[in-house]
């Protein structure tokens, strides 16, 4: 967005671009920008904040009167307010934290449905409240989604449920969306938990999390380019991928 400011003031427009990556505002310096100090997927804070969101847009609009430039980087002065952890949070359902061979896929099967069944209602009280979901990229229902995961780890693979892409990258967008299911389920809870609570409640405590780390080995350990890429950088966030020493 911050090299297509470039073309659109050519044509008269003037732009204000938020950054949620300060040097790389800095290297390619489009005329006007506000830098938020939010983490990504974030660029106008907290969710469901829609006074401190606000905020944010006037403050980066305000630099339409800015006259310094031809380059102008201004810093937004507040930080998220829900990234300091809260000491009571836990998520709104209880899982079963269960230790089982990831190679018997019957098993796995069975126990990654009874995890689903724990957290759909919570998922389907976000939606409700909300009206709105990242679930779907797929195309799958969630059931779908995970079996295609559980699955995936047998040999041979199982029959690729999109055919209109290749299999590792309908494995992808069957991650995308369990992630996007659990991520929303959590959120429905009391309390708006700091992303890092979040994160770490589901690289620590579920069997998806489990499933995911193992289809990334699996994917890294193949002799393909395109299938090591997306195990490497789509699968589990580079932050978790460290933190849980998986580099």
């Amino acid at each position: 967005m911050s090299a297509l400011a470039y073309f659109l003031e050519d044509e008269g427009v003037p732009t204000v671009a938020i950054s949620l990556i300060r040097v790389q505002t800095e290297k390619v310096g489009n005329p006007r920008s506000l830098w938020v100090p939010f983490e990504l997927g974030r660029p106008l804070g907290p969710p469901n904040d829609a006074a401190f969101q606000k905020n944010v847009l006037a403050t980066a609009l305000n630099l339409l009167t800015a006259t310094p430039g031809p380059v102008f980087l201004e810093d937004y002065p507040l930080d998220d307010p829900t990234g300091v952890d809260l000491d009571s949070w836990g998520p709104p359902f209880a899982l079963d934290a269960l230790e089982i061979d990831l190679s018997d896929e019957a098993l796995l099967q069975s126990v990654l449905a009874n995890e689903l069944r724990a957290i759909t209602p919570s998922y389907q009280r976000f939606v409700a409240e909300n009206r709105r979901t990242t679930f779907g990229v797929s195309g799958l229902n969630i059931d779908a989604c995970a079996a295609y995961l559980a699955a995936y780890l047998s040999s041979p693979a199982p029959a690729n449920p999109l055919p209109a892409v290749s299999p590792v990258q309908a494995l992808r967008w069957a991650v995308d969306d369990v992630k996007a299911y659990y991520f929303e389920a959590v959120a429905a809870g009391p309390g708006m938990p700091s992303s890092r609570q979040a994160q770490g409640w589901f690289w620590d405590r579920t069997l998806a999390a489990r499933i995911i780390i193992a289809l990334r080995k699996l994917l890294l350990a193949s002799g393909d380019n395109r299938t090591q890429a997306i195990g490497r950088m789509n699968l589990v966030p580079g932050v978790q991928a460290i933190r849980l020493g998986l580099t």
